[in-house]
């Protein structure tokens, strides 16, 4: 999942269009992602769901920063 983060925030110009917005490659790249973010991370839903609807460069980075956010904080619970 990180791979698939790190790629999309990477390779800005191949999955991105001049407005910061996710094209199709972009989008099906996400996708996955989302899927994995939600069978670790259930409590990530709204905000995957509000990337999936608005899929900005801002709302894909908050996204991963809550993935490594949520990541820690349940690692420090252990």
């Amino acid at each position: 999942m990180d791979n698939l983060v790190r790629r999309l925030l990477t390779r800005r110009e191949e999955f991105f269009d001049k407005s910061n917005v996710l094209n199709s490659d972009g989008r099906r790249l996400l996708n996955k992602v989302i899927r994995m973010v939600l069978s670790e991370y259930p409590e990530l839903r709204k905000l995957a769901s509000k990337t999936r609807k608005n899929p900005t460069l801002e709302n894909v980075t908050r996204l991963a920063e809550e993935i490594t956010r949520v990541r820690e904080l349940k690692k420090s619970h252990t």
